[in-house]
């Protein structure tokens, strides 16, 4: 695959469910907006990747900011998956909070917002029935994504792969991967921005992930059910047929 101008993007696969089944190579994808890459790069992703929708986690005002390129074929859904009865315009973009004026009640009140999010996003999410609607469709891979393709895109990758059989141990790996990939990114954003290294602890919460945030979410469904099947299948009407096929399409 080659290098493309998204952050955190990746193919989600390579892992073992309790089955033995392995995640499909070239078949669910993740990562940041696609605002920055070359109209030649959407026409790899569709060609080359096979890509057939594009699912864009962020609200309105928040995609306007940094828009998706149009493709040439691929079916672009936005449907917002922040499910906070009172969150900011900018969603979990805080690489665009982060540049004004940083206080630490505001960023403990950024803490409170994104860890929030954490434990109520699983739950009947519009924007998680409609991935899971395209990915048993069949009939085109899916890029999945927010603005940094980390809190929101981990999460429902994280339910993606609880609904494919894959360990608790295996999603959370998964979702940890995201500070490898925004390494540069970020480092980039603390000299651009000049921030002072002794301030950089209390804002990588904000612009990497971190294990206690999606054990918020892990927590928050097993408090609620018990277990991950009745989980999906109460709130996404993933029941056994549906999960079955789920893996017939993306394991092997």
């Amino acid at each position: 695959m080659r290098e493309l101008n998204i952050r955190n993007f990746r193919d989600v696969s390579g892992y073992k469910n309790k089955y033995g089944e392995i995640m499909k190579e070239n078949m669910i994808f993740r990562g940041a907006s696609l605002d920055a890459i070359s109209f030649d790069d959407a026409q790899y992703m569709e060609e080359e990747l096979g890509i057939r929708y594009i699912l864009d986690y962020r609200d309105e005002q928040e995609a306007n900011l940094a828009k998706d390129i149009v493709f040439p074929h691929a079916q672009y859904l936005r449907i917002e998956a922040l499910q906070l009865k009172e969150h900011k315009d900018e969603g979990f973009d805080f690489g665009n909070m982060l540049q004004g004026k940083m206080t630490p009640h505001k960023l403990q009140f950024l803490i409170q917002y994104i860890q929030e999010g954490y434990k109520t996003m699983a739950f009947d999410n519009p924007a998680y029935h409609q991935l899971f609607k395209l990915l048993l469709q069949n009939d085109g891979h899916v890029y999945f994504h927010c603005s940094a393709g980390k809190d929101r895109t981990g999460i429902s990758a994280l339910l993606i792969m609880f609904a494919l059989g894959m360990s608790e141990e295996d999603a959370i790996e998964e979702y940890l991967l995201s500070n490898q990939y925004l390494k540069e990114f970020v480092d980039d954003f603390y000299k651009e921005h000049h921030v002072p290294k002794m301030l950089r602890k209390y804002s990588d919460p904000l612009l990497l992930v971190q294990k206690e945030n999606i054990m918020l979410t892990i927590d928050s469904i097993k408090e609620k059910y018990q277990d991950y099947d009745e989980f999906l299948e109460k709130e996404y009407g993933l029941d056994e047929e549906k999960r079955r096929l789920l893996r017939l399409i993306y394991c092997e």
